[in-house]
């Protein structure tokens, strides 16, 4: 599995030294995250992990170095647990949430899991965002469920299902896959991806408010959308524009598109941004949303006129 900073495969021998440093000698990750401890690294067995079902390596794509290991656990037919730590060293990077998002993919699409349960101790926030930014959600609390380090714990858990692993996202909340997203937006639309480039880093910096919107199935792009000064046609009165409005063909009919314009509006309508535009040839799909036709324009080097929407 490949994220855009990040390689996880399955743990190997040569990783004894690297787990040490950073996951079962880091007090820090010892605090948060139950797992084999050993005086040294040659010491340490990965099989040792009770009950695991795989134990697999997060790197780091530039070093190919372990920097931290998910792992899943108690699969009973179509549903598991995952367990995650990172070095402390990678904290507040984004690492975590990069990694557990892509493993749930891999859980639904290629495992065929329907229901994902994930574990925090009471009080690690940490933990609990990554799994909220994974689209995870509160399944229960146990009270006193283990003892660790001598401690008696209180383990809340989130879960997510297939359906709930599609999230309607800002470029806001995962800035660090800006340069993916220019890319699936060039692959779609042929703009160059420099073009999507210098839009995202003005929103990323707040020297705009136009946004850029993604639907997420764990970690992969699966619908996006943009807003925009103009969307290329004679009315450049008419502004801001909806543009690049795209689902991918596998996840049509789900509801997505209707997903991301209603977070597009809900969105700049919260930063004082309204009325929004939007080109189109389509008729009927956009009315469902709310939007009005508003006149005709000529789209910029088209010879036909397009219908331009508003709400």
């Amino acid at each position: 599995m490949e994220t855009e900073r990040l390689i996880i495969d399955p743990v190997r021998e040569s990783d004894k030294e690297d787990y040490f440093t950073n996951i079962s000698h880091d007090k820090k990750v010892l605090e948060t995250f139950i797992c084999r401890y050993a005086e040294t690294p040659e010491e340490f067995d990965f099989s040792s992990y009770p009950g695991r079902k795989d134990l697999f390596a997060v790197r780091r794509k530039d070093t190919g170095r372990l920097i931290g290991i998910l792992l899943y656990f108690d699969e009973k037919e179509d549903s598991c647990e995952i367990g995650y730590g990172i070095g402390s060293g990678f904290w507040n990077r984004g690492y975590a949430t990069e990694a557990v998002a892509r493993f749930l993919e891999y859980l639904f699409r290629e495992k065929g899991m329907q229901t994902v349960y994930a574990s925090f101790f009471t009080g690690n926030e940490a933990s609990r965002r990554v799994m909220e930014k994974c689209g995870m959600s509160y399944s229960h609390f146990v009270e006193h469920e283990l003892t660790y380090l001598d401690i008696p714990r209180d383990l809340t858990y989130y879960k997510i299902t297939k359906d709930e692993g599609l999230r309607c996202i800002t470029l806001r909340e995962r800035p660090e896959l800006m340069e993916t997203a220019a890319r699936w937006f060039h692959s779609k639309w042929g703009v160059p991806e420099e073009a999507y480039l210098e839009c995202m880093r003005a929103y990323l910096s707040r020297e705009t408010e136009y946004g850029w919107y993604l639907c997420l199935d764990g970690g992969q792009i699966v619908g996006g959308m943009g807003v925009i000064e103009n969307d290329f046609h004679d009315r450049k009165d008419l502004t801001p524009n909806v543009c690049a409005v795209y689902t991918e063909e596998a996840w049509r009919g789900r509801g997505i598109a209707g997903r991301l314009l209603n977070l597009v509006v809900e969105d700049m309508r919260a930063k004082g941004i309204s009325p929004l535009y939007l080109l189109t040839d389509h008729t009927g799909f956009y009315e469902r949303y709310g939007w009005k036709f508003l006149c005709m324009v000529q789209g910029d080097g088209e010879p036909e006129m397009s219908r331009m929407y508003t709400i």
